[in-house]
């Protein structure tokens, strides 16, 4: 929403671009929750690989993002400014991030502008708190936020203080409202709306609302611990508007006579904005909520986008890198990198990047061990470096194809068996199941898993020896490639064993092998 269009809605409510000027029975707030100070990681999916000065430039936007809130706020003349929770993404931020935002509250303060806040799941000590400044001061590690709390710049509710919820009553012009924070702890279970009371001199304010930290039924995850239920929500009848973080997305929810306001955080942390849950809506760009507030209703709810890294996923089916079988098994000259499906990549890759946009490349489908060495990974790391902000690539869609051997005729009887199948020759020492595993081999073929070690180092080296320029490094690695080389011939660590025998439909002798199908999943994240 731009300022502009936040000018006609004030118009429309009979306010001007400062609220001293406008009705006195509307409460008006800036939320903004989840800015995650200080944070290094993008959803433990960036590595410390990313260039340092990327890292400094995401850490800007952070602070960039949550000055646009107060900014706004400051420019707007709003009553009352809430942050609802991970302000800061550990318990010990940065001296730098701990003096920009001291300086935010100050300029609040200096406007004239009252600033509330929750402590979250990151920066809060894992220990409990009381309120009073006596027990603070035998916190081993006190929440960043009470130094700004002492100071007078804010007022901070610690997660988790007791049994009763002590309300802040504030006037606000003529109007009298009653404020409560609610959070929760790391590794805090059951519902925490309905283990407290409130102290009822907050029956006596016209506008009563709690800042809540945590997560909320049909937000989260069904197994979520400390979840609010919507049925508590609904059955409370203390708070007329819940001002909510935890959740990464805006999203704004009658629940019973409540509305339930989540302002969603300031910057993307992964992947998962992308994903579009069924029955809700799409998820909006990372920003705060403007809020006006009365005792009868909610008179606005908006939404203020920030400036944010774009997200962006691609998504490329194997079927796509190799258009037949007879393709998709060839092996390349003297084991060189097959580079065609690596440049299908990255002539589709290269309409997602910019220098403002992570992109995570997610690959899905069947293939062998030889063609997933054909990609040039290193190339599409290099590739996002120099053309995106970061380029995260999800290979854990992708299935290893066991290789397939054929076999003659064999009584339909139960083997066991310590020698290969005739045509399948076997290396000194390798057997096909070690007189360990009983199974039934038919005509036709038996298929084969083979892991060799050897392989996946010769491969590997080979992939990396190609991708440099540098002669020197070609030379080290060429060394440390033969050196391995022979540690691995000293222990005869090449074996081979059988991943499928001849059964009934969907039977397995083998518990990690499902419907007789076995699957080699990756699982891994490859960030750049």
């Amino acid at each position: 929403m731009t300022e502009e269009k936040v000018e006609d809605l004030l118009k429309e409510q009979g306010l001007s671009g400062n609220q001293q000027q406008g009705r006195d029975d509307i409460i008006t707030i800036v939320l903004t929750t989840d800015n995650h100070l200080g944070s290094t990681t993008f959803g433990q999916q960036l590595s410390p690989t990313l260039p340092a000065w990327k890292r400094e430039k995401h850490q800007q936007r952070l602070r960039h993002a949550f000055q646009q809130a107060t900014d706004f706020a400051i420019g707007q003349g709003v009553d009352l400014f809430v942050q609802a929770g991970d302000l800061f993404d550990s318990t010990n931020p940065s001296e730098r991030d701990r003096s920009f935002v001291a300086a935010r509250l100050a300029q609040l303060r200096q406007a004239g502008i009252r600033t509330f806040a929750v402590g979250g799941i990151h920066d809060t000590p894992a220990q409990r708190y009381s309120t009073t400044s006596e027990a603070l001061e035998d916190a081993s590690m006190p929440a960043p936020q009470i130094s700004y709390a002492r100071l007078g710049a804010l007022h901070y509710f610690a997660p988790d203080t007791g049994l009763e919820l002590e309300p802040v009553m504030v006037k606000v012009r003529n109007v009298l409202v009653g404020i409560c924070g609610l959070g929760v702890l790391a590794g805090q279970e059951g519902n925490p709306l309905t283990r407290f009371s409130v102290q009822s001199d907050i029956e006596r304010a016209s506008i009563t609302f709690l800042i809540l930290h945590a997560p909320i039924e049909g937000l989260s995850q069904p197994d979520t611990h400390a979840q609010v239920s919507r049925s508590s929500i609904e059955n409370q009848s203390t708070f007329r508007y819940i001002l909510a973080g935890y959740h990464h997305n805006h999203r704004h929810l009658r629940i019973g006579q409540c509305d339930v306001i989540v302002a969603g955080a300031t910057q993307h942390s992964d992947f998962h904005h992308l994903e579009r849950v069924e029955g809700q809506e799409e998820p909006k760009e990372p920003g705060f909520v403007f809020l006006g507030l009365a005792s009868d209703g909610i008179r606005w709810c908006e939404h203020i986008s920030v400036d944010a890294l774009k997200l962006q996923r691609l998504v490329i089916q194997t079927s796509e890198l190799w258009s037949n079988d007879a393709d998709a098994a060839a092996a390349t000259p003297g084991g060189a990198i097959n580079l065609v499906p690596t440049e299908i990549i990255l002539e589709r890759l290269g309409l997602f990047c910019s220098q403002d946009t992570m992109v995570q490349l997610r690959l899905e489908g069947q293939l062998t061990r030889s063609q997933y060495h054909q990609l040039d990974l290193n190339r599409l790391h290099r590739y996002g470096e120099e053309h995106c902000f970061a380029l995260v690539i999800d290979d854990s869609g992708l299935d290893i194809l066991p290789a397939v051997f054929p076999s003659t005729s064999l009584d339909d009887e139960t083997h066991r068996t310590s020698e290969p199948p005739v045509g399948v020759e076997a290396e000194a020492g390798a057997t096909l199941d070690a007189g360990t595993r009983e199974g039934t081999l038919s005509e036709g073929q038996v298929t084969l898993e083979r892991f060799s070690p050897r392989e996946e180092l010769v491969a590997l080296a080979d992939e990396w020896i190609t991708a440099t320029n540098d002669e020197k490094e070609k030379k080290a690695l060429r060394a440390t490639k033969e050196e391995l080389l022979a540690a691995l011939d000293k222990t005869g660590a090449r074996f081979t064993l059988p991943s499928q025998l001849e059964m009934a439909p969907g039977e397995s002798r083998d518990p990690g092998i499902v419907g007789g199908d076995a699957a080699w999943e990756t699982g891994n994240q490859l960030p750049c």
